[in-house]
């Protein structure tokens, strides 16, 4: 059996589903949520600051502020082929995150887990999982 932790960030970012059958193809913005699980061995180091620990809270914390809050907090993803994209691509002063696939919940929680996991597997842990949420009643969770 393994023990596993979790933390959470919270980023402003918005996009549009373009091909959306309702409102959400429109543009508009989220308070979305990160949840990072993490498992791996306890440190075993007498009197180490992190004993007892897979990782410091604090140290999960800042690994997901440089890979998934520095990237995205207060920009716009925009889906490469979106036909809105030509236009944004002349917005050289903004936050225009352009991606590869449509920017729903579960897109993003797929890049945001790909972003991360290699800043963990570097200090021997796994990413369970990333799930984010877009509203405080919708998520989306990814792992491999």
């Amino acid at each position: 059996m393994k023990n596993s932790i979790t933390r959470k960030i919270e980023i402003d970012m918005g996009h549009r589903i373009p091909n959306h059958k309702s409102k959400c193809r429109n543009i508009h913005g989220h308070r979305y949520i990160f949840e990072a699980c993490v498992s791996g061995k306890n440190v075993r180091v007498k009197g180490a600051s992190d004993e007892g620990m897979i990782i410091d809270f604090s140290d999960l914390k800042e690994a997901m502020m440089k890979e998934i809050h520095e990237r995205l907090d207060h920009g716009f993803m925009m889906y490469d082929n979106d036909p809105f994209a030509p236009q944004f691509r002349k917005f050289h002063s903004q936050k225009i995150i352009f991606v590869p696939f449509v920017p729903t919940a579960e897109n993003i929680a797929k890049y945001t887990y790909g972003l991360l996991k290699p800043k963990l597997a570097s200090k021997k842990m796994k990413l369970e999982n990333i799930t984010v949420w877009e509203t405080p009643n919708s998520s989306a969770s990814y792992n491999d």
